[in-house]
C-alpha cells in the first residue's frame, strides 16, 4: 500500500515506529547532551530517517524492515551529531550564555557587554570590574578589542559592520570569541 503511495498506510508506519525512533533518540542524547545535541533535532533525524527508511525499503533484500529502518535512523543520527561535533560548530555548542554571573556578585556578562537603556559606567561602577574590563580588552586581537569596545559603547552588530567595512557574520563570530574568551578569563581573575 506504501508502494501505490497510501497516505494512509503511510502515517501508520510511521506512528507504529515512533518508538523506535524515541528510543534511538534517548539513547544518542544520553551519549551527547554535553555536546550541545538536542533532543529535538535527534527526534527530527530519526524521523527523517524513518521517512526513508520507508521511502526505500526493498523486500526483495531479505531483510525485515524493523531491521532497516533501525540502520537508517541511527546513520541520520549519527550524520547529525557529526556535524554538529565538527570545528566549525564548536564555537556555538560551547557559547557562554550571557546570563552568566560575573563573580559572586549579581553582575551578568550581558550587562558588560551591551545594555540599550543605560550606560555601562552606571552598571559597572566598581573600579575593580572595569580594571579587569580593561585588561581583558588586551587579551583579544586588533579587530576583536575594536568589536568589543564599540560594543561597550552601545553599537549594534550591523551597526559595527558598518563601522568597521566588514560582514555583519564576521562582527557576530567575533562577538561569540570574545564572549568564549571573556568566560574563560574572568574565571582566572575572579
Amino acid at each position: 500500500m506504501i508502494s501505490e503511495n497510501n497516505e494512509d498506510a503511510y502515517s501508520l508506519m510511521i506512528d507504529k515506529y515512533q518508538p523506535l525512533v524515541q528510543k534511538c533518540a534517548d539513547h544518542y542524547y544520553n551519549h551527547y547532551y554535553q555536546y550541545g545535541v538536542e533532543k529535538d533535532e535527534l527526534l527530527q533525524e530519526g524521523n527523517l530517517g524513518l521517512i526513508n527508511a520507508i521511502k526505500f525499503y526493498n523486500k526483495s533484500d531479505k531483510c525485515l524492515f524493523y531491521t532497516f529502518a533501525i540502520v537508517v535512523i541511527k546513520r541520520e543520527m549519527e550524520r547529525h551529531i557529526k556535524k554538529n561535533l565538527r570545528y566549525k560548530h564548536r564555537i556555538l555548542t560551547n557559547a557562554t550564555s550571557l546570563n552568566d554571573t560575573i563573580g559572586y556578585g549579581d553582575l551578568v556578562i550581558e550587562d558588560t557587554l551591551y545594555n540599550i537603556n543605560d550606560n555601562v559606567e552606571r552598571i559597572i561602577d566598581d573600579k575593580y570590574y572595569w580594571q579587569i574590563l580593561y585588561e581583558f580588552k588586551f587579551e583579544l586581537s586588533d579587530f576583536q578589542s575594536q568589536v568589543f569596545e564599540l560594543r561597550l559603547n552601545n553599537f549594534s552588530n550591523r551597526e559595527i559592520a558598518t563601522l568597521l567595512d566588514v560582514t555583519y557574520k564576521r562582527v557576530d563570530n567575533a562577538i561569540r570569541l570574545i564572549k568564549q574568551k571573556f568566560k574563560s578569563y574572568i574565571q582566572i581573575k575572579i
